[in-house]
C-alpha cells in the first residue's frame, strides 16, 4: 500500500482554530553517533489526517555525536525529524523519517548512529512506557534491516551491478512476507492495545491517518473506548472532525457530486453516470496497481455493455508512458506474480475506460480526491445507479464490487 499517505485537510479546520492558547516548554535532545558539527537535523509538523508537512524547527549540531533543542507548544504535536548531513547524504531507509510524538512539558531523548537515525531509541514522555518502548523497538529493528537492504540497492545500482540490485530489492519488497518478527510486532501491538483500554495518545495518532478507509462502525467504536481526556485533547477533536467527515463517505451514504475534465478535454459529471454503476479507479506506478489492473480491465470489459462504467484517476499518463518506453522487454516488477513490466505497463496505457489526469490545469480533478477522500493506489469507489456508495476502500473494495457486479449485472449469487 503505498504512500500515505493527500487526504482531505478541510475535515480539520475547526480542530486547527480551537488550540490552546497557553504554549508550554519542552525540550529534544540526543546522542547520535556519527552526527558532525554543522548537521542539521529538520523537525517538521507531520499535518494529519494526511501526510502532508507543516513549518517545525531545525537543530543545527554544534557538537559532534549530540544535540540539544528547547522549544514550545501549545498542544501535543506529531513530528517527522529528518537527516540533513552537513557533507554527503543520509542513509537510505524504508521511511522517510523518525516521527516523534511531544507533548508540552516533554523532554524527549532520541540514542542512536547516523546510518540507522531514523530507527534511533526514544525515551521520556509517552516513549517511558514499556509495552509501547518494547513494541517501537521490535519494529525499528525490522525497519533497519529492511532498509538495509534498500541501501543495499541502491548501492549496487551506483556501480551498475543490476543483478545485484535487483536481488535486494526483491528482498526488500518481500522483506515482511512470512518475517516472524512481523509476529513478534502484532503480538506486542495486541498487548499493549489489550493493556489500554481507554485508548493512548500513540494509539489515537496511529489511527488518524487510516480513518480514510477504517469502516465507519470500527472507527466510531474505536472513539467510544477513549478516555474523555483524550477525546478532548487536540488530536482527539481531530479524530471526531475526520470521523465524522468519514462518515459520510461510508457504503449506504449519497455520494458527493464531482466534475472531471477528461484527457480527451471533455467534462463529465456524477450526474453522467446516473442509471450506471461508476467505478472510481485510482491507479498509477506501485506494485498494487500492477498486480490488480489487468483485473479491473477485465471487468470492465465484461459489464461495460450492461450498465458499469469505469473512471480512471492518474497523475499522469505521460509519465506512465515515459516509463514504458524506457524499459527493456523481460523488465522484472515487484509485484508477485508479474514477470514483465512492458505488457504490464501496455494495457495500462490502453484502458478503454474515461481517464481523469490529477496533475493537470483542471483543479476539479484534484477536489475529487478530497471529496471522496481518496489517497493511494489502488483505491476503488463503487456507487450505485441511484448514486449510493456500495463499496469505497483499497484493493478490497475492488473485490467487494466485483461480488456486487457478479450480483446484480451477471446474475450470479454472491458467496
Amino acid at each position: 500500500m503505498a504512500l500515505r499517505y493527500k487526504l482531505f485537510l478541510s475535515c480539520c479546520a475547526l480542530t486547527m482554530a480551537a488550540a490552546c492558547a497557553y504554549a508550554r516548554g519542552f525540550r529534544l535532545e540526543g546522542r547520535i553517533e556519527g552526527l558532525q558539527a554543522g548537521d542539521t537535523l529538520r523537525f517538521e509538523r507531520i499535518l494529519l489526517p494526511s501526510w502532508k508537512y507543516g513549518p517545525g524547527f531545525d537543530v543545527v549540531v554544534r557538537k559532534p555525536g549530540a544535540f540539544r533543542h528547547r522549544g514550545k507548544s501549545e498542544h501535543d504535536q506529531y513530528y517527522l525529524m529528518t537527516y540533513r548531513p552537513k557533507a554527503g547524504r543520509a542513509a537510505a531507509g524504508d521511511r522517510g523519517g523518525k516521527p516523534v510524538i511531544v507533548r508540552p512539558g516533554d523532554r524527549i531523548g532520541m540514542t542512536g548512529s547516523t546510518d540507522a537515525i531514523y530507527y534511533c531509541r526514544l525515551g521520556g514522555g509517552i516513549y517511558d512506557e514499556p509495552m509501547l518502548s518494547s513494541l517501537l523497538a521490535v519494529d525499528d529493528s525490522l525497519g533497519r534491516v529492511r532498509g538495509r537492504y534498500l541501501e543495499n540497492a541502491r548501492e549496487a545500482s551506483e556501480r551498475n551491478d543490476t543483478a545485484a540490485s535487483r536481488e535486494w530489492g526483491g528482498k526488500f519488497n518481500r522483506f515482511y512476507n512470512g518475517n516472524p518478527g512481523v509476529e513478534r510486532k502484532d503480538m506486542l501491538r495486541k498487548a499493549y492495545e489489550a493493556a489500554n483500554p481507554h485508548g493512548s495518545l500513540y494509539l489515537l495518532i496511529d489511527r488518524i491517518p487510516k480513518l480514510s478507509y477504517t469502516p465507519a462502525k470500527e472507527a466510531r467504536r474505536f472513539y467510544k473506548t477513549l478516555s474523555e481526556g483524550l477525546k478532548t485533547s487536540y488530536f482527539g477533536r481531530m479524530y471526531a472532525d475526520c470521523m465524522a467527515r468519514m462518515e459520510q463517505l461510508a457504503e449506504g451514504k449519497p455520494a458527493p457530486d464531482f466534475t472531471l475534465t477528461t484527457t480527451e478535454e471533455r467534462t463529465v459529471a456524477k450526474a453522467d453516470f446516473k442509471g450506471r454503476y461508476l467505478l472510481l479507479y485510482h491507479w498509477g506506478l506501485c506494485p498494487g496497481s500492477i498486480h490488480i489492473d489487468r483485473q479491473v480491465s477485465d471487468l470492465f470489459e465484461k459489464y461495460k455493455d450492461k450498465g458499469l462504467q469505469v473512471v480512471g484517476l492518474t497523475e499522469s499518463i505521460a509519465d506512465i508512458r515515459s516509463v514504458y518506453e524506457s524499459l527493456p522487454a523481460g523488465k522484472k516488477t515487484p509485484s508477485p506474480g508479474v514477470d514483465d513490466m512492458r505488457p504490464v505497463l501496455a494495457g495500462m496505457l490502453e484502458h478503454g475506460w474515461i481517464e481523469a489526469e490529477l496533475e493537470t490545469g483542471h483543479p476539479e480533478n484534484r477536489q475529487i480526491m478530497e471529496t471522496y477522500a481518496i489517497e493511494g493506489w489502488p483505491f476503488f469507489v463503487l456507487i450505485d445507479p441511484d448514486g449510493t456508495i456500495l463499496a469505497r476502500n483499497y484493493t478490497n473494495a475492488f473485490y467487494q464490487a466485483k461480488k456486487i457486479l457478479d450480483k446484480e449485472l451477471g446474475g450470479t449469487a454472491a458467496e
